[in-house]
């Protein structure tokens, strides 16, 4: 099995940081290799949502919610892309940093086909892609949610510091 992990500190409340996560049809706004993300389901969040998304070097897959913890998590499985891939497994998990800084964890979970020549593959050619795509996918979305959340509130000091 492939497990590949990414760890990115966001600098935005976790808050803010969930809000942008949990609105999974709009990821082909932000993460440049998909061109296309829809709903499957009248379900937009939670255990069973399911989206599809068109991505570029994999084709269309299918995205299906297994773990949703609101304001913190989510789980998903992911059916179709490279035939030599059996199962996927993405996590993704926000950890409360600071007041404004939250840190987003991301590990997903490959199994490949093919016995012996498939961990071949893994370890040659999917591993290497496939962390080199996750790395740029978790700072696009590091991006996303910096460019979209709310108003840092300001304290005393500032506004007086300003006034003056």
């Amino acid at each position: 099995m492939l497990e590949i992990t990414r760890t990115i500190d966001i600098n935005a409340p976790i808050e803010d940081a969930w809000k942008a996560l949990a609105k999974l049809d709009d990821v082909q706004n932000f993460i440049d290799s998909i061109s296309r993300s829809v709903y499957n389901t009248d379900q937009k969040e939670g255990v069973g949502a399911s989206r599809t998304c068109d991505v570029e070097g994999f084709g269309t897959i299918v995205e299906e919610m297994v773990e949703w913890n609101d304001g913190e998590s989510f789980s998903f499985t992911i059916e179709g892309g490279p035939t030599m891939m059996k199962s996927v497994l993405s996590n993704w998990r926000l950890e409360r940093k600071g007041e404004f800084q939250t840190t987003l964890h991301v590990t997903s979970t490959i199994e490949v086909r093919y016995g012996a020549l498939g961990k071949l593959l893994e370890r040659f050619a999917l591993g290497p892609k496939l962390g080199a795509t996750l790395t740029s996918v978790v700072g696009q979305v590091k991006a996303h949610i910096e460019r979209s959340q709310s108003p840092a509130p300001r304290n005393i000091e500032q506004l007086h510091a300003q006034a003056v």
